[in-house]
């Protein structure tokens, strides 16, 4: 897959979680950065709400879906491209975001928040990328 192809595709999440915040829970998004906030707070309630019975497969559709408007927020802001990479330390692809020299898998990021819980806030997370691309470029952000 072409990268442009890929930054299309996680384009194509991002206005799906527009889409689908709209919809599901009257929550307007707007690519901004406070607009992560409602971000987590949508995480919140489908982790929550979330049957066990869920299975791989919607996690995984959810995390695409998030991880796009996510990432978009950040590479509107400071440019980047989506490309796909091996994990660090991982034998295995995953989309990621590549900012200024700095990786960032903000798929994976949702995946374990919608998995592992509160303790992996989106909002959060976003302020530590946010804080390492102001203070210098390079460098990576898990």
């Amino acid at each position: 897959m072409e990268q442009k192809d890929i930054g299309a595709m996680m384009l194509a999440f991002a206005d799906e979680a527009v889409k689908m915040a709209r919809e599901g829970f009257e929550i307007e998004l707007d690519f901004s950065e406070s607009s992560l906030q409602k971000v987590e707070q949508i995480l919140s309630h489908l982790a929550n709400e979330m049957p066990e019975s869920a299975g791989d497969t919607a996690i995984d559709e959810m995390s695409k879906v998030w991880g796009g408007y996510l990432g978009e927020v950040v590479r509107r802001r400071w440019g980047g491209e989506w490309t796909i990479d091996y994990y660090p330390g991982g034998q295995y692809l995953i989309i990621t975001l590549n900012v200024n020299g700095s990786k960032i898998f903000p798929s994976m990021k949702v995946n374990r928040r919608l998995t592992e819980g509160p303790q992996e806030n989106v909002w959060d997370f976003y302020k530590t990328v946010k804080a390492r691309l102001e203070a210098k470029p390079g460098g990576r952000v898990q």
